[in-house]
């Protein structure tokens, strides 16, 4: 009995020499930088309505990696609805002599904090100038940090470039699919990886492909001369210097065009690329040096 009494009071006396820890962090998101948006179109989009701006739900959960050691997941505790809201880890705790990093949305599949993989294909958007889809493309994270003073406050970020396309109608159509390319055939990038190890987070390419594609559901002008406003998540890349080409196809199977300078698109940014489309198919790929195979 009395070596069994000696184990027990050392155990008790190690759980007390162990730094603090704590259940309970606090994160939040950054603003996005509007820079590149005119001032017009601030004024005729509804960007307190949610193009730019966060609030955690109640069913949102947050991955947390530690500098050593797998992964955990906190879930949503206080303040559903806001911007800065409380998440608990349940009976895992943050101690204070570590470091960690989060990322949002949590997936349990994800095993390595030096590479997690985003895809940004598939989006869709729903009717006429909606932004609403945006919120399942939006991805957040910020590197490694330590808690201090019992407190562990977060500012995440969207890995991710926000992308608007500003186009005027020339007539009354019915559009089923955006499609963005570069005019000189190089690659756009699709998916990314994300490294969370460090203390800054960092992005790098994972997928390329000849085109991105927003599809696009309940999405017409009204009438002839009309400007509609469409949606996009995008990886950060930089197409300065390259000419960017967007199609818009229609139900009835025409296409209409347009074509831009492309821009350097940094994550946490948000970009406008805004023209008049044209359905003369012979002057544009004319005017812009390309070839028929081009949108093989």
């Amino acid at each position: 009995m009395a070596a069994a009494w000696v184990v027990c009071s050392c155990a008790e006396k190690a759980l007390e020499d162990q730094p603090s820890v704590l259940n309970h962090v606090s994160i939040g998101v950054k603003a996005v930088d509007m820079t590149d948006i005119s001032a017009e179109t601030k004024s005729d989009i509804d960007i307190s309505g949610g193009f730019v701006n966060f609030s955690w739900s109640s069913t949102d959960v947050v991955g947390m990696y530690p500098n050593v050691g797998a992964q955990a997941f906190f879930e949503m505790q206080d303040h559903v609805g806001e911007a800065v809201a409380e998440f608990d880890g349940g009976g895992w705790a943050l101690k204070s002599a570590s470091q960690y990093a989060v990322y949002f949305p949590y997936d349990y599949g994800h095993s390595n904090k030096s590479s997690l993989p985003f895809d940004y294909r598939g989006q869709t958007q729903h009717g006429r100038n909606s932004f609403s889809h945006l919120a399942d493309w939006q991805f957040l994270a910020q590197g490694m940090k330590q808690p201090e003073n019992g407190a562990c406050a977060y500012s995440m970020e969207r890995i991710e470039a926000i992308v608007l396309f500003q186009l005027q109608f020339p007539d009354i159509v019915n559009c089923d699919k955006l499609t963005f390319r570069l005019a000189d055939g190089h690659k756009v990038v699709i998916s990314t990886r994300l490294d969370i190890s460090g203390a800054d987070y960092v992005i790098s390419s994972d997928g390329e492909a000849n085109q991105f594609t927003l599809d696009l559901e309940g999405v017409a002008p009204l009438s002839t001369g009309e400007t509609l406003y469409f949606y996009a998540m995008m990886p950060p890349q930089d197409l300065s210097g390259r000419t960017a080409i967007v199609s818009v196809h229609t139900t009835d199977g025409d296409n209409y065009y347009a074509a831009f300078d492309g821009k350097n698109m940094l994550a946490n940014h948000a970009y406008q690329y805004a023209a008049t489309l044209t359905n003369d198919y012979a002057s544009f790929m004319e005017k812009y040096g390309l070839e028929d195979g081009f949108w093989d």
